[in-house]
């Protein structure tokens, strides 16, 4: 409006708005005639963020039976017995290699 009723031209309002170029001014201008105020309105650019996924845990000890989690416990008592068992042999061998040196 402030162009139009002075009769500036693009570079002269431009700078008087202090816009960083006389191609903005143009862009807004040619927005304005083609689609009025709603081509004016802030539109985001660019890619939209991706949504989170949510992860939902594949199983819940709450289901369980008082059996099966039992259970569980013996056979993670049991692995971790032959992994002791699996490390003392380890050192036994180390022992004995130092030994024969």
């Amino acid at each position: 409006k402030l162009m139009w009723t002075n009769d500036w031209s693009l570079g002269h309002t431009s700078a008087m708005l202090n816009l960083s170029s006389p191609g903005l001014l143009f862009v807004w201008l040619d927005r304005y005639h083609k689609k009025g105020f709603r081509g004016l309105e802030y539109r985001s650019r660019g890619r939209p963020c991706m949504k989170r996924t949510r992860i939902e845990p594949t199983h819940c000890d709450d289901e369980k039976t008082i059996e099966a989690l039992k259970e569980e416990i013996a056979y993670l008592r049991a692995e971790n017995a032959v992994l002791k068992k699996l490390e003392e042999l380890k050192q036994a061998k180390r022992q004995q290699t130092k030994k024969k040196r």
